[in-house]
């Protein structure tokens, strides 16, 4: 015999009862948010029809209750049944949604972006990947990875030119031979920087405040420093203590990019 919900319904004071078959009980379960209620009712479908389509829902329920690793196993034995990008899609969304709590409140970076990646493996082939990117992201910044943080926001804002550009810089940077510095203070010289500027690089020895200073001058003009603080600087770039006693007395140096939205990159001419 089957299990039915009755539904009753209240219409200009008349009630009126609607008589409802198993699976929808479940999907009005889930619906009202009853999982545990709904868990215990796909759990005696099941018994009687291991369907692909009911491990489905039962991974779905799981999903809902926090249970993420059971949940993986249900849509993993459900796809075992039949390849569906439905269901794979429903996996894929699990493992952002546990990446999602173990980011935030549980902290656990690493573990968090080890979900992540596994999820993107996941996404089928059409779907937008985009918020599993933005996630990535985060969990990167956190974990101090910066590089590749700004990688996946721009794939996450589907900045497909800027991510290239942004790429072949970070290979610029890896395999260059110049000398590179960064520049800053340009914003306090009221100074926009552009590639392709060259400047010419003076040592300010009665600097008050680092003696080892470098200042950035534009047509007779300071418009910036050579970065000297490690807050300031990035591993392939030197600093102004760095290159002090080996500039020229007319040392100049040019632009090359922005790197990060806020390192001024420029190369030493010889």
């Amino acid at each position: 015999m089957k299990d039915y919900l009755y539904i009753d319904s209240f219409d200009d004071g008349h009630q009126t009862r609607f008589k409802v078959s198993d699976t929808p009980k479940i999907d009005y379960l889930i619906k009202e948010k009853q999982f545990d209620k709904a868990l215990n009712e796909i759990d005696k479908l099941l018994k009687t029809d291991y369907s692909y389509s009911n491990l489905n829902l039962k991974g779905i329920i799981l999903q809902n209750l926090g249970r993420f690793d059971e949940s993986l196993e249900c849509f993993d034995n459900a796809l075992k049944l039949h390849e569906s990008s439905e269901i794979q899609l429903n996996k894929a969304n699990c493992l952002y949604g546990w990446a999602k709590v173990t980011f935030f409140p549980e902290a656990d970076y690493e573990k968090a972006l080890r979900l992540i990646d596994c999820g993107i493996d996941n996404i089928p082939e059409g779907e937008d990947p985009s918020e599993f990117y933005f996630l990535k992201a985060e969990i990167l910044e956190a974990l101090n990875q910066l590089v590749d943080a700004h990688k996946c926001y721009l794939t996450a804002y589907k900045e497909f030119d800027r991510l290239r550009e942004f790429e072949a810089q970070c290979e610029y940077l890896n395999s260059t031979q110049d000398t590179l510095i960064n520049i800053v203070g340009s914003d306090f010289y009221n100074f926009t920087p552009e590639v392709g500027n060259v400047l010419s690089l003076v040592k300010d020895e009665d600097n008050e405040h680092d003696p080892d200073a470098i200042a950035v001058v534009n047509n007779g003009e300071t418009v910036g420093y050579v970065a000297n603080n490690p807050y300031t600087l990035i591993d392939e770039v030197k600093s102004a203590s760095d290159i002090k006693n080996s500039i020229s007395a007319n040392q100049k140096a040019e632009i090359l990019f922005i790197y990060l939205g806020e390192y001024v990159i420029a190369k030493l001419l010889d």
